[in-house]
């Protein structure tokens, strides 16, 4: 196990990212989108505790939020003034980037949306 900072969790969002452009297809939230948002989060704890290969069968609107979820979240772990930025995890060090981008997904998950938690 080993401890990441801000910068290098962003850099495994990234890789997350890069190794599957489908998280990057959807298109441009719509203030329609909202009512998708606990959808939205099922589908990431399930992405970051399960794995998947695309969307499935996930709403376009919960494909939208997730996609931008994660935007945000890299987004705000690269702002200096941002708390995020000064945030640790603790991941497994004997996986790849990507898993590790999962496991800190899965912990924030947790801590934002605990009432998320046992519903995957």
């Amino acid at each position: 196990m080993k401890t990441v900072n801000a910068e290098q969790a962003a850099e495994s969002i990234f890789a997350l990212l890069k190794a599957n452009p489908w998280l990057n297809t959807p298109e441009v939230m719509t203030e329609n989108d909202f009512h998708a948002k606990g959808e939205a989060i099922l589908f990431l704890q399930r992405m970051a505790t399960h794995g998947v290969k695309g969307f499935g069968d996930t709403s376009e609107p919960a494909q939208r939020i997730a996609s931008g979820f994660l935007l945000d979240f890299m987004g705000k772990l690269m702002q200096p003034e941002h708390p995020l930025n000064r945030k640790t995890w603790l991941v497994d060090d004997s996986k790849s980037l990507i898993d590790q981008a999962l496991q800190i997904i899965a912990a924030e998950i947790v801590e934002s949306h605990p009432r998320f938690q046992d519903l995957h």
